[in-house]
């Protein structure tokens, strides 16, 4: 992995080239995931090597996605498929962030309206806040991520309790998400935040 000149290196603000390997000058990597390390399910073309050359020379890798649709375990499963060795523990989600954040902010066992998928309701749990579906169920907060098959219901419901009150975190705000065919819609926070009077 070696960079060759970036653009702007005259400004100091700017991203400067750097003509050895980065694995020589940094102890390790911060990876993004979707359209950087794969692209679907297939990995992006000499990634796996060029990972495991760096982590053969010492370098440390983590992997960050603010895709919340899957768990830390079925990332480093795939990544692992792909013949880039990583664990769980090696895996950052936004879904993760987004559960600290509302952890940080109501007790243990608050309900949480979880509009999104697995990866993101696992991470509500694992922060000892308890997943709910409905407005009904008087949630504190919705929380909302990217998940390919989530439905009007669901979005409805969060719509439901925004209004009602309940603190809004969304997972990320991408418009699209990186595939093999092109971009696609990313998340579709917008969906449930009308009408905007209501957020607080």
């Amino acid at each position: 992995m070696t960079v060759n000149e970036a653009a702007d290196t005259d400004s100091p603000a700017g991203p400067r080239g750097c003509k050895a390997r980065l694995s020589e000058h940094y102890d390790a990597a911060l990876l993004d995931l979707d359209g950087v390390v794969y692209l679907g399910g297939s990995p992006i073309s000499g990634a796996a090597d060029a990972l495991s050359a760096a982590v053969g020379r010492g370098m440390r890798l983590a992997f960050v996605t603010n895709n919340a649709s899957r768990t830390p375990h079925a990332i480093a499963a795939q990544l692992t498929g792909m013949g880039i060795t990583a664990t769980a523990t090696d895996i950052v989600t936004s879904a993760q962030a987004a559960a600290h954040l509302i952890a940080d902010r109501f007790p243990a066992g608050s309900r949480v309206l979880v509009s999104g998928g697995i990866g993101l309701r696992l991470a509500v749990r694992e922060r000892g806040l308890r997943p709910v579906s409905t407005a009904a169920e008087g949630p504190v907060a919705v929380v909302q991520g990217f998940a390919p098959d989530i439905g009007y219901g669901l979005l409805a419901e969060a719509a439901l309790a925004i209004q009602a009150g309940a603190w809004f975190v969304a997972s990320n705000a991408d418009e699209t998400l990186p595939t093999a065919r092109g971009p696609a819609p990313g998340n579709p926070r917008s969906t449930i935040l009308m009408p905007k009077a209501s957020i607080k």
